[in-house]
Parts: structure tokens; sequence; C-alpha cells
């Protein structure tokens, strides 16, 4: 099972890549506007309520649409999904994580498909020659751009610094052919390690077994907090792959989760992976929260103008080391410190 999500501005051709990759892994594709579109075939209560807001040319509230995607899901649950416009606010996502992990699920891939507004404006004219569409018009596009920067961007870039590892830019200014192969090579390089050369052909061959995408559950068993732990290390040793988790608190994690130390994440089974998660979830802040805490622990300390602000300014030790030699505890160029004289060769 593969869960992907595609973002970018509209027009950008997230419903094409979408699309396409879909037929390539053979993974439904569920795309907001088919969703809402199939919805209206129904006969029920909620289906009755988009009608007549969809009909006086209001927008559908997030918790109608986090209802009915989350309807949509359910009935997926063992396929996976290529979500395309959703989720677009910060609400919807929230939602859309807790769902997930209520059903203990998890999204493999974040594609953000990137493109200025210039691009995307000649892009449109020449769709709108060619196409004639009604809402192919520069009034119309500059809107909707507008909205995708005040709302949607805010997601993705919520996305990016949570889960880093598996957000992945593209250049949607290359030709369709290109980013698609792009996005291709991304799943196949996470898939090296299975020695896949053809996904959608392995998928092909594994639909007549009873769990066909077992393996897909297996190999992504051990992704905990949005990175792949290695599956041949000790618990305690790959728990430290996660940022903020080092070995104290590791061995801490085994502790109440009542795991064995000497057991290889390999040999966990689901429950025990789902320990792990619960804890670290509720306990601890790692990855893109930790990394977001601090850097705003920083920008406050620059802010402020004290010792440790100036110190942090200047790339120089914070906690009163001798900079007087090997100021160096920065990746980087080496930073020259004022007024410290240069030994001459004699």
């Amino acid at each position: 099972m593969i869960n992907i999500i595609f973002f970018g501005p509209p027009g950008a051709g997230k419903g094409t890549q979408a699309k396409i990759i879909s037929q390539y892994l053979n993974v439904p594709h569920l795309s907001t506007g088919d969703i809402l579109r199939k919805k209206l075939l129904d006969e029920d209560e909620l289906a009755n309520e988009v009608k007549s807001i969809m009909s006086a040319g209001n927008l559908v509230s997030d918790e109608i649409l986090n209802s009915i995607v989350a309807s949509r899901l359910k009935n997926e649950k063992n396929k996976g999904f290529i979500l395309d416009g959703y989720p677009r606010t910060l609400k919807q996502s929230k939602f859309l994580d807790n769902f997930l992990l209520n059903n203990s699920n998890f999204i493999n891939f974040y594609f953000n498909i990137k493109i200025n507004f210039e691009t995307l404006k000649n892009r449109i004219l020449k769709r709108s020659s060619e196409e004639s569409r009604d809402d192919d018009n520069i009034e119309v596009l500059e809107t909707r751009y507008n909205e995708y920067v005040k709302s949607t961007q805010k997601v993705s870039n919520f996305y990016q610094d949570k889960q880093p590892s598996i957000f992945f830019d593209i250049d949607g200014s290359l030709q369709i052919e290109e980013i698609t192969k792009k996005i291709k090579e991304i799943i196949k390089k996470s898939w090296n390690s299975a020695k896949i050369i053809d996904i959608s052909s392995w998928l092909n061959t594994q639909l007549s077994c009873i769990h066909p995408h077992s393996f897909f559950l297996d190999f992504f068993m051990a992704r905990i907090s949005g990175v792949n732990i290695p599956t041949n290390k000790k618990v305690n040793i790959a728990l430290t792959y996660i940022f903020g988790i080092g070995r104290k608190f590791a061995l801490d994690i085994c502790k109440n989760a009542s795991i064995d130390i000497s057991k290889r994440v390999s040999e966990l089974n689901e429950d025990e992976v789902n320990k792990i998660r619960d804890l670290i979830d509720k306990d601890y802040s790692v990855e893109g929260d930790l990394r977001r805490k601090i850097s705003l622990d920083i920008k406050r300390l620059n802010d402020l103008g004290c010792y440790r602000g100036l110190r942090h300014r200047k790339k120089l030790p914070v906690r009163g080391q001798r900079t007087h030699t090997n100021a160096r505890t920065r990746k980087g160029k080496a930073v020259a410190i004022a007024g410290k004289k240069k030994v001459t060769k004699g």
C-alpha cells in the first residue's frame, strides 16, 4: 500500500501527474473535484447539503469535505491512494493526520510541484487558446493563485517542516514527461533495497495474492515520526535515527513500551511499532516540531539581543567555550573572529 499527496498551484499540473502515477502504481487517484461530483450522485442527506451549497456558489466547508474524504479513504483502505487538491487548509491537514493515525496509516510521499506565476500565466493562455476552457482566463487564475498562496501553500510548508525526509519539490516548469520521470525516480529510489525495477508490473503480479500490498506494509512498517528507521539494527540504536531521540530516550522508550532492546526492528510486530509511535507522539518533541522549536528559540534570543542571541548571530559558541582557538561548533566555512590577530610567518 502506498499513499501520496500532490501539492501545487492551480494549473501546475498536479492533477495530470496524479493520474499518470496512479496508473503507474495501480493506486486509486482521489481528486477533491471528482469526490464531490461523485457525492452529488448520491441521495443521502450529506449529498443534498453539498448540492445546496454548490448551487448557491459557495465553497464546501472543511467539516463536510473532511467527512466525504474520510468516507472515500475508508473504501480505499487496502488499496492506498493518491490525493490531489486535498488538504487545502491547515484544518483539513490536521484532520487527515488524525484520521490516518487512528487507522494505522500514513503518507509515503509528498510531491510539491513548484512554478512561478508568469510561467503559469503563459501556460494557461496557451491552453485557453487550444481548449477554450471557461476557467482559463487570467482573472480567474489570479484569484485562484492568490487563494493558493493564502491557504494551501501554508499546508505544503507545514508538511515540509514536519516530514522533510519524504517531502520533494518538483520543478513544474519542465515538460510533463520530465516531471513524471523525476517522480518515478524518487519512488524507485525509495525501493532500491527491495530490488524492484518496475513497481507497476510487480504490483500486478501481486494482485492474485491474499495480501497484495503486504510487502509495502513490511517495508514501511518501520516508519516512525516520518523517518524510515533501519530494519536491520537493534531497536534502541535504530530509534536514534529520529532527530530528537538519543541513546537515553531510545532506552526509555524501549523500557516504557516493554520491548527487549536485543530485538532488531525487523523482528517487531505491528503492535510494538504502534506502541513506540504512540509513546513518541505523546511524550517527545521530534523531527519537524523540534527543529521548528529550536529555530524559534534562536530567533527569540536574537530578537532580545542578549549575550546568547549575539553569539548565535555571530555563529560562535554560546555556552562559554574558548574561541582563542577551535571556535568550530558548527558545520560550514570557518568564521573569522573580530580582533583576532593572524600569526605571520617569520
